[in-house]
C-alpha cells in the first residue's frame, strides 16, 4: 500500500456524535483533519452518512494517512447493533481506498466480562450483555479482514472506558444539573457504590494523538483507553456539586470494571493518567452540559 506525508490529513468519520464532538473540542487547533458527519449540524464537515456509496465518498477525499472512526451504535436491537461492524469494514474500505496506513476503531470495556482484578488486553473477551456481544464480533471482523488483506492498512482497536461528556453517567449529571434533581447511584451490600474506568475527554484526544502520529510499527493491535485504576462514581457526582441518591444495588449489578492500561502507559511514556475526580472531570460542566 502507499504510505502518505505525514502531513497528509487525518480523517475523523463519526464527528457528530458524542466521542467525535469531544475530540473536536480538543482538536480544534488542528489544521491537518477532514472531519465526517451524517449532516451539517455543526462546523463544515463532509456530509455523508454511513450508508451512502462508498465509491461517491472516496471521491471526494483527498489523500488520508490515518482513519479515526467514531462512529458505532451504542443501543438497539441486536440487528441495530450488528451495524457496529459494517461501519468498521467501511472504515477499512475508506482508508484502502484513501492510501491512509492506519485506522482506529472505537471498542468497549463492554467487551470484557468484569471482575476483582484489572482487565488487560490479553484477557480472552466475554461480553455480559448484547452491546459488548455487538463490539466483539465487530473486532472478530477485524481481525479477520486484517487476516485476509496483511499488507492493508494497520487496524487498531481502542477499548475504551468510560468517557466522561460522552457517558451515561454524564448524562444523568447533565439531566439532573437542568432539573435540580439527584443522581441516582447503586448501593451494594458492603456499602459502597459503582467503581469504573473513566478517562476526561483531553486525555482521550492525547491517546489518539499518539495512534495517530506515533511510527506504525509501535501500534498495538488492541489498547484499553483509560485512566489509571477505577473511580468512585459517588466521587464524580460530589465533585459536580450535585444531590446523590442511593438505591439497593440490583442483583445483576457490577461493582468494578477497571481496565489494565499498562499497555497504554508504555506506549504514550507516561506513568500514569490520572483516575481522580477533579482531573476527570477538569474542564467539563455538567451544567452546560459541554467542554469548556
Amino acid at each position: 500500500m502507499t504510505h502518505q506525508r505525514h502531513d497528509a490529513p487525518v480523517l475523523v468519520l463519526g464527528s457528530t456524535g458524542r466521542l467525535g464532538s469531544l475530540l473536536r473540542h480538543h482538536w480544534r487547533d488542528r489544521q491537518d483533519v477532514t472531519w465526517q458527519a451524517r449532516n451539517r449540524s455543526a462546523a463544515p464537515v463532509l456530509d455523508w452518512s454511513a450508508h451512502d456509496d462508498l465509491s461517491d465518498l472516496t471521491r471526494r477525499l483527498p489523500r488520508t494517512r490515518a482513519v479515526v472512526a467514531l462512529w458505532g451504535v451504542v443501543a438497539g436491537s441486536a440487528g441495530t447493533l450488528g451495524d457496529n461492524t459494517e461501519l468498521a469494514l467501511r472504515a477499512i474500505g475508506i482508508a484502502r481506498a484513501t492510501g491512509a496506513d492506519r485506522v482506529l476503531h472505537c471498542s468497549s470495556a463492554a467487551v470484557y466480562r468484569p471482575g476483582p482484578e484489572p482487565l488487560a488486553e490479553t484477557v480472552i473477551p466475554a461480553p455480559i450483555n448484547a452491546y459488548g456481544q455487538a463490539k466483539l464480533d465487530m473486532e472478530q471482523a477485524i481481525a479477520a479482514d486484517q487476516r485476509r488483506d496483511a499488507l492493508g492498512p494497520k487496524n487498531i482497536v481502542m477499548r475504551i472506558g468510560n468517557v466522561i461528556g460522552a457517558d451515561s453517567l454524564s448524562r444523568a449529571m447533565v439531566q439532573a444539573s437542568r432539573d435540580g434533581t439527584a443522581v441516582t447511584l447503586d448501593r451494594f451490600a458492603n456499602g459502597t457504590g459503582p467503581r469504573r474506568s473513566f478517562l476526561s475527554g483531553a486525555d482521550l484526544a492525547r491517546s489518539i494523538t499518539w495512534l495517530v502520529d506515533c511510527p506504525l510499527n509501535a501500534l498495538p493491535c488492541v489498547i484499553n483507553l483509560a485512566a489509571t485504576g477505577a473511580t468512585e462514581m459517588a466521587d464524580l457526582v460530589r465533585h459536580a456539586g450535585l444531590d446523590l441518591a442511593w438505591r439497593p444495588a440490583p442483583v445483576d449489578a457490577v461493582p468494578l470494571v477497571e481496565l489494565d492500561t499498562s499497555r497504554l502507559r508504555g506506549c504514550i511514556g507516561q506513568t500514569d493518567i490520572s483516575a481522580a475526580a477533579p482531573d476527570l472531570m477538569a474542564g467539563w460542566s455538567p451544567a452546560r452540559g459541554v467542554s469548556q
